[in-house]
């Protein structure tokens, strides 16, 4: 099934409102940029690929195969990837990779709040 870049858009920006999103919160969530949403909402850039279908996937909160559906991808036609096996990552990691905006739900996690979530799972020992 072939679906035209506009009616995907369409079909995106309808399920983000529904789910009460703004670009910039699914775009954070999704560890895209704003500006790559809107273009994609507004049928300027083609269907993505599978692999950042899955990131606006997570950024809407949805399954990658509803997304899959809405851009006419079919699961079968996707051979399992070594990605698809979960992925073991490091809280710490990531709590610490300046090059990573921290978010919940949409908004930023200031740097003392991820401190004091760091000595939480350290059980409140400092190191």
């Amino acid at each position: 099934m072939t679906v035209d870049k506009t009616k995907f858009g369409s079909q995106l920006k309808k399920l983000r409102n529904e789910k009460g999103f703004t670009i910039r919160q699914a775009a954070l969530q999704a560890n895209l940029s704003n500006s790559f949403w809107s273009q994609v909402e507004n049928g300027k850039r083609n269907i993505p690929k599978p692999i950042t279908l899955e990131k606006m996937a997570k950024g809407l909160r949805v399954s990658k195969e509803q997304i899959f559906v809405m851009a006419g991808i079919n699961n079968s036609d996707l051979a399992t990837k070594e990605t698809d096996k979960p992925e073991y990552v490091d809280l710490k990691d990531q709590i610490n990779d300046k090059k990573k905006i921290m978010t919940f739900e949409g908004r930023i996690i200031p740097d003392e709040d991820l401190k004091y979530m760091e000595r939480l799972l350290r059980g409140g020992k400092k190191d």
